[in-house]
């Protein structure tokens, strides 16, 4: 608890009356330009929320006291570990000191406040893996780093704090703290005088408005929960998996739920290169559980594109949705498929295979933001991010608009993921696959050919239907 009389604890108490802005996010970024603000109210939103689920709070300051005072044994490993050595998050994560379902990842051994710590796409998968759990997130960060808006990206919201503000990166979402009530109208010394009557008749008035709504509001509440009982079967069949498990009580899968924080490819064993990147600056070579690389080197250099003409005018921009570590946990429902181009992507990362879901493809950056904006308001996506992934696996050219249904419904009965993309011509080419580098679209190609595929790697064109 933070001790009384403490400058900062008036911040934590402002971290617990924000706590309710968090109730639909998983993942975000708490800065202020004042570093002790932004722990301070963490913690704040921390225990709150800590009392409906499992919170981790990630040290990107650096060794911050009010952090560091609060965690529990005396094991030094922290984030810089886990992201420059290969150690496990899942070790480093410990309890905080006076709140069983609050979770702290110190910043560890090394500095954390540089561009190979904040820039680094392994945050994309972790707030993935807590939205996958509906846990929660919170990475505390300088906004002065380098390296800041690409992590807000990869986490997909951020909370801006403190007295002051900052530049806020283009594109993330605001989570901004509600207004301060304006002050009280000044008294003067000669109010204005109301007979005694017309203040009583006043107050029964005000009294009877208020029970007047309270009573609207308790029968409004009952008709949602009669309406919600009745239609659960068919609410239930609409929402993901993990959802209905959390609402009905019901422990998750234990490959997920039963860690502090969900399952990444990361093992104990120190990485042979871990600053290697690919062409798009994520960082390769890492440790890892197990090796899945059983792509052969000929496989690897077999994958050329086959028309590099069309890179300029390619449908390059979609939305990142999510990520999991089995085919099955990452599979979108009925609701997520009825969405525009959406890709069910098997890759390789850090030598461990996982399957990203990704939606949407426009050659504009701004288009794919408008959609993402429009999948945030309609509540289908809590955060989100805008991923650059031109590559795609053509299935078929030259298809009529009318036979696409029948060809995706015919090549979804085959195990593939397909969908369609609108070309000036009027036909459309139906795709497989999203993907950033030829070499990340290995392992769908391995599997395309023991579908019976001819995996045809592209340059994705067109536009969503």
């Amino acid at each position: 608890m933070t001790a009384p009389g403490s400058l900062i604890a008036p911040w934590e108490v402002e971290g617990r009356r924000l706590a309710p802005l968090l109730d639909s996010v998983c993942a975000v970024v708490i800065a202020a330009n004042d570093p002790s603000v932004a722990v301070s109210v963490a913690i704040g939103v921390a225990r709150t929320h800590g009392q409906r689920r499992r919170v981790a709070i990630a040290d990107l300051i650096g060794e911050s006291p009010a952090i560091e005072t609060q965690l529990t044994g005396n094991d030094p490993h922290g984030i810089a570990d886990s992201f420059l050595y290969g150690v496990s998050l899942n070790k480093i994560a410990r309890p905080m000191q006076g709140a069983d379902n609050v979770f702290l990842m110190p910043s560890g051994t090394e500095s954390v406040d540089h561009q190979e710590v904040y820039a680094n796409d392994r945050w994309r998968r972790l707030a993935a893996g807590f939205h996958q759990v509906g846990a929660l997130l919170i990475v505390v960060a300088k906004p002065q780093v380098a390296g800041f808006a690409e992590l807000c990206g990869f986490v997909g919201a951020l909370m801006p704090v403190g007295e002051t503000a900052f530049p806020a990166p283009p594109g993330i979402l605001l989570i901004a703290a509600p207004a301060a009530p304006p002050p009280p109208a000044p008294t003067t010394d000669t109010p204005k005088r109301e007979s005694k009557a017309r203040a009583r008749e006043a107050a029964q008035h005000d009294a009877d408005s208020r029970r007047r709504r309270v009573w609207i509001l308790l029968m409004l509440f009952a008709a949602v929960v009669a309406a919600v009982v009745a239609l659960w079967p068919q609410i239930a069949e609409r929402l993901p998996a993990p959802v209905v498990a959390l609402l009905s009580g019901k422990s998750p899968e234990p490959d997920t739920a039963a860690l502090v924080v969900p399952p990444t490819p990361m093992a104990n064993v120190p990485p042979r290169d871990s600053v290697q990147r690919d062409s798009l600056g994520n960082v390769i070579g890492d440790s890892t559980q197990r090796d899945t690389t059983a792509v052969d080197s000929a496989a690897v250099t077999s994958l050329a594109i086959a028309n590099p003409q069309d890179s300029a005018s390619a449908a390059r921009y979609a939305v990142y949705f999510a990520t999991a570590n089995t085919r099955a946990a990452a599979m979108p429902d009925p609701k997520i498929r009825s969405l525009e181009a959406v890709a069910l992507s098997p890759v390789m990362e850090e030598r461990e295979e996982w399957f990203r879901v990704t939606v949407g493809a426009a050659a504009a950056r701004a288009d794919a933001e408008a959609l993402l904006a429009r999948l945030r308001t309609e509540k289908i996506i809590g955060s989100g991010s805008i991923v650059a992934v031109p590559l795609a696996f053509r299935i078929e050219s030259n298809v009529t608009t009318s036979l696409v249904p029948t060809r995706l419904a015919a090549l979804a009965s085959r195990g593939v993921i397909a969908y369609a993309l609108r070309q000036n011509d009027g036909s459309a080419i139906i795709y497989t696959g999203a993907y950033e580098s030829p070499s990340q679209a290995t392992a769908l190609a391995a599997s395309l050919r023991t579908a019976g595929v001819a995996p045809v790697l592209v340059y994705r064109t067109g536009r969503a239907f």
